[in-house]
């Protein structure tokens, strides 16, 4: 419990990893951990307590869609009784006596421009651009002194966190070492996740991926930011899931057949009603041709169906889907490939970079492929054949 600007120790619920991270001294700070493995939780609990009156602090995390659901609502779920007045529209907090918080996200880094500030919070920071901490840390100057910034994040391969790690104190948890998961919600993990996949999501390690299925993708070539206008039709890609991700791919097909990934809607542990929700939504703004959805999903199928989306069951061969996203990775004559990538859609791009074969086998890692599945049923609609255009409602 908050109790004015002081919360009692007794009452925190922090296990020992969680402690130690939360009562570091030192200036920059990271709580490396696997999934569900309290990090959000104990990023947010350090920023209250940095919350002093006359303060100004920030958090950042890599899209809006995670800031709003996850940093945000951690903030405001866990800490009310410490705020006084909540900002929607800016995405601010004022807490208890004064001090003000920034919820900022990192699509595009060089917005975090702006005010000196006094703290600041990374969360998820494995999927920020690389620029984000360059530009975070440059901003905590207010008063003259040289501010704290904590990062909190599961490891995304060996990016620039890995690169930059020796700059941090570093504390590591695994996800069983969270007692307030469920032993069933922990089990269901490890029952799903195997070798480096599992040292990543599970214990928190950053690891090296090898036997890439798309070692042709890059960042420089495939990620790009386009406008709607111009693509002739459009069709969503998903893969359903619940302790592993469901997935919604938007994607646009524009008249030199090239594709392009807008946004991504990418969930844990959602029940039916809020994929559905999630679908419609996107459906009546964007009104796409089809939506294309793993046949064996027949409850998401029915549903989809019940509230006007037209879903279409996918079925075939994964070899053959997979030859077909390298095919429209690949560079064409015209220096362009025929799939980009929104920047905003951390998680796609991350299972890009994390998405292996089976050691000696011409088949897939059953891992970090939600996204990679999503896209391959996109695909396959569209390069087969299947894809019904319908007069996109952009300009052209």
């Amino acid at each position: 419990m908050l109790k004015g600007w002081r919360m009692e120790k007794k009452h925190l619920p922090l296990y020992p990893h969680q402690h130690d991270f939360f009562t570091c001294k030192d200036r920059f700070a990271a709580f490396i951990g696997g999934i569900g493995s309290g990090k959000t939780y104990v990023g947010c609990l350090w920023v209250v307590m940095q919350a002093q009156p006359g303060t100004l602090g920030l958090v950042v995390a890599p899209t809006y869609p995670m800031l709003r659901d996850v940093s945000w609502r951690t903030m405001i779920d866990k800490f009310r009784d410490g705020i006084v007045d909540i900002g929607k529209s800016d995405m601010t907090l004022t807490m208890r006596g004064g001090g003000e918080i920034l919820f900022r996200s990192a699509d595009n880094p060089d917005r975090l421009r702006g005010p000196n500030i006094h703290y600041a919070l990374l969360d998820e920071a494995a999927l920020c651009p690389r620029e984000t901490w360059d530009i975070t840390i440059g901003r905590l100057r207010a008063g003259g002194l040289a501010g704290p910034c904590r990062v909190v994040t599961t490891p995304k391969g060996r990016n620039w966190l890995y690169e930059r790690q020796d700059e941090m104190t570093v504390f590591r948890a695994a996800t069983e070492e969270n007692p307030f998961n469920a032993p069933e919600f922990v089990e269901s993990l490890k029952r799903s996740y195997t070798g480096n996949f599992a040292r990543q999501e599970l214990y928190g390690e950053f690891v090296a991926f090898e036997g890439l299925v798309y070692p042709m993708f890059s960042r420089d070539i495939h990620l790009h930011i386009r406008a709607r206008e111009g693509f002739t039709s459009f069709l969503f890609g998903e893969d359903e899931g619940y302790t592993n991700p469901s997935v919604i791919l938007d994607i646009g097909l524009d008249h030199d057949g090239r594709l392009h990934i807008f946004r991504e809607w990418y969930r844990r542990n959602q029940l039916q009603d809020a994929v559905v929700a999630a679908n419609k939504t996107w459906y009546d703004e964007i009104k796409p041709g089809s939506v294309v959805v793993d046949a064996s999903a027949a409850g998401l199928i029915a549903s989809l169906r019940d509230v006007g989306i037209p879903a279409t069951p996918h079925k075939g061969r994964v070899l053959d889907g997979i030859g077909r996203v390298q095919n429209m990775l690949a560079v064409q004559a015209d220096g362009r490939p025929r799939l980009t990538i929104d920047p905003s859609c951390v998680q796609t791009i991350a299972e890009f970079e994390s998405y292996v074969w089976k050691e000696g086998k011409d088949e897939p890692e059953k891992q970090s492929d939600h996204a990679m599945d999503a896209l391959r049923y996109a695909v396959d609609e569209t390069e087969g054949g299947g894809i019904t255009l319908t007069e996109s409602p952009f300009d052209l």
